[in-house]
Formats: C-alpha cells, sequence, structure tokens
C-alpha cells in the first residue's frame, strides 16, 4: 500500500492527448518532486548552521513546491502549477540573490530559474522571465563587483556568470525549438500515416470500380447492423440486385463499357439509398446489395422497388436483352422485424430466393418476403 501511494505520489498523472503536453506533465513533477525533497533538506541543514534567513527562504520553496505538487495531482491543472512555480521560484532566487550575493558561491543555485521557466512553460515565456530575472541578478551582481567578499566576486566573475547564464538561456531556448520543430514534424508525420492508414482501409472495404461496401465488409459489418437494429427497435430490409441479361451486354458491348454500366447503376443505388442507416454493397460481378433499417418496412420495400425504374430511366442500351431494349435490374428483398434473429447467411438466402423468383418470372421487378414477428 505505502510502495503504491509513493508510485502514484512520483509519477505524473497519463491523461494528456498530446506528447509535448504529457513531457512537460513529467517534467513538471520531477521539478516540484525535486524541489519539496532539496528545500526540506536544506530547511534543517540551514538550521543546523544557524542560517535562518536561508532557512526560512527554504521554508517557503518548500510549501510553495508542496502546494503545486498538489494542485497538480487533484486538479491537473498544468498551465496554472507551471504558471505557479515559475513565478514563486522566479522571486524566491531574486531574494537569495540580494541576501546572499555569492557567499559560498551561492549564485550558481540561479541556473534553476531558466531551467524552470523553459520547462515548466513555452519558449516564450521562458525567454521572457529569464530575461527579467538576469536583468535584475546582472544589476545585483554588477554593483556588488569588490563587494561579495567570500568567493571573491570580481569583474572577471561577473563577465564568466554573465556569459554562462547567457549561453546556458539560448542552449534552453534552442532546447525547446528542437522539440516544438520535432512535435510539429512528429504530428505531420502521424496526420499522414492516420490518413494513409485510413486509405488503406477504405480500400479494404470498398469495390475499387464502383465505391460500394464489398462482400468482406458486409460479413464484418451485417452482426454491428443487426445489433444496431435490436437496440433502435427497428426492422432490417435487406436486397440483393442483379443486372439482367448483363453477360450477353458485356458479350455485346465489351467489358470496359460493362464496367461503365456497373458504375452507373451503382452511382443510382448510392444516389437512392442514402439515408443514415442505408449501407450499400457490392457482392461481385453484376451482384449488388444493400441494408436499410426502418421504422416502416412497406414504405422502405417501396424505396427498394423505385430503384427498378430508375435503372432503366439510366437508358443503357441493350440490343442483347430479351427484357428491355434498356439495361434493367432485378431485386429481391427480404424485411426482418427486430423481434426475429435470422443470422447474415439466413437473410441472404431468403433476399436470393426472391431475386430468382424474379428471374423467372420476366426480370425487371422485384419481388419481396416479409418475416412476420
Amino acid at each position: 500500500m505505502i510502495l503504491s501511494k509513493l508510485k502514484d505520489f512520483f509519477s505524473p498523472v497519463n491523461n494528456y492527448a498530446d506528447q509535448r503536453s504529457y513531457r512537460r506533465m513529467i517534467m513538471t513533477n520531477f521539478i516540484l518532486v525535486a524541489i519539496l525533497v532539496s528545500t526540506f533538506i536544506f530547511f534543517f541543514l540551514n538550521i543546523y548552521i544557524a542560517e535562518y534567513t536561508t532557512a526560512s527562504m527554504d521554508l517557503m520553496g518548500f510549501v510553495i513546491s508542496a502546494y503545486a505538487i498538489y494542485q497538480l495531482k487533484t486538479h491537473h491543472n498544468l498551465e496554472k502549477v507551471s504558471l505557479i512555480t515559475t513565478i514563486s521560484f522566479t522571486l524566491f532566487f531574486i531574494a537569495f540573490v540580494y541576501l546572499k550575493g555569492n557567499d559560498h558561491f551561492g549564485l550558481i543555485w540561479s541556473i534553476y530559474v531558466p531551467i524552470i521557466a523553459f520547462v515548466l512553460n513555452s519558449k516564450k515565456i521562458g525567454f521572457y522571465v529569464s530575461l527579467t530575472f538576469y536583468i535584475i541578478a546582472y544589476t545585483l551582481a554588477y554593483i556588488n563587483i569588490g563587494v561579495w567578499s567570500d568567493g571573491a566576486w570580481t569583474g572577471y566573475d561577473f563577465l564568466r556568470f554573465f556569459f554562462a547564464s547567457n549561453i546556458l538561456v539560448y542552449m534552453l531556448y534552442m532546447h525547446e525549438r528542437s522539440l516544438e520543430i520535432s512535435d510539429f514534424i512528429l504530428k505531420e508525420v502521424r496526420e499522414k500515416e492516420l490518413a494513409y492508414i485510413e486509405q488503406l482501409r477504405q480500400l479494404s472495404i470498398t469495390d475499387s470500380l464502383t465505391k460500394l461496401y464489398n462482400r468482406h465488409y458486409f460479413n464484418e459489418f451485417m452482426p454491428k447492423l443487426i445489433s444496431l437494429a435490436k437496440r433502435k427497435k427497428q426492422a432490417i430490409t435487406f436486397f440483393i440486385l442483379d443486372v439482367d441479361s448483363f453477360k450477353a451486354y458485356n458479350d455485346y458491348y465489351g467489358h470496359i463499357a460493362g464496367d461503365k454500366a456497373l458504375v452507373a447503376i451503382a452511382e443510382t443505388v448510392i444516389k437512392h439509398i442514402q439515408r443514415e442507416d442505408d449501407f450499400t454493397f457490392r457482392f461481385g460481378g453484376e451482384e449488388f446489395g444493400g441494408v436499410m433499417l426502418s421504422d416502416t418496412p412497406e414504405e422502405t420495400l417501396e424505396h427498394v422497388q423505385q430503384l427498378c425504374s430508375l435503372v432503366e430511366d439510366l437508358k443503357i442500351e441493350h440490343k442483347a436483352s430479351p427484357t428491355s431494349k434498356y439495361l434493367t435490374i432485378s431485386v429481391g428483398v427480404i424485411s426482418v422485424p427486430y423481434q426475429q434473429s435470422l443470422s447474415i447467411e439466413q437473410m441472404y438466402l431468403h433476399a436470393d430466393q426472391e431475386l430468382y423468383k424474379v428471374k423467372n418470372n420476366g426480370r425487371n421487378h422485384c419481388s419481396h418476403l416479409a418475416i412476420k414477428s
């Protein structure tokens, strides 16, 4: 139990969608814990050596970091915690430089200001916080040349401090800039990958010629649609559509013309069967299918029946057809109420039987079977 609590305390909450925010969350958590532990230790060390002013500053740092960790763990407000931490410890180190100067080379602790400012915030905020801090720190350091005795503070030491701190700020800025660029590039790459994966997925579930869903997707999708129909308490209307005398059409006009005719029929089906719960498929060759959910299967049947006239109205010439001078279709339909539990195979078989009734009775019309509830 204790180890679990410690793990929760030292590890960040993973509730950020983007990588950059999560990285900031990890670093903020780590820095706050490091400050909490170090200020706790230095508080007692400074009490021991009778540095009561420094000890009180350590205590203040401990309280601030403890409050920031509490906010981070309970409210997960990264922006608020980052701002509180940055402002508080910038003021903390300004006070430290003012009160302690370079005693025991204490000025070296000021390197934590730009680190905290850049890591916990954007590079813009990090730069401005660092600039503000160092303007004050440089001023204090310059006017105390020859005054800060401990650490032998000279003009040369000031220049070394000046250039070292500027190099540090520059390196931190460029580091954050490089992370920003790499995150942007990585985001672009991921977006392209997702688009490519989606493209591959679409290719795997659609027919390349007609752009209708394919038989594979029909088999995969139908169980979900049957479950959806039961939840919505709607009937399923399933139809199989077959192009009449299509082999004769291909033999007479050629396969290129046949492909064009299939595309035209598919476009007609897509335009006509287009409600939210309507789905259309190409099962192979000249055979198409469709699934529709509705509260009124009778009206849905009438809607499907209109496909016969719509396809004939395309006026695609078919001189080799015994049915019509134009290309026509035959349709077999089955309506299943949500109370019934027919399998995909059973629905397909019933619709196929209705289709053959049409084929045996002159083609170019629709036959329907209604399963009773």
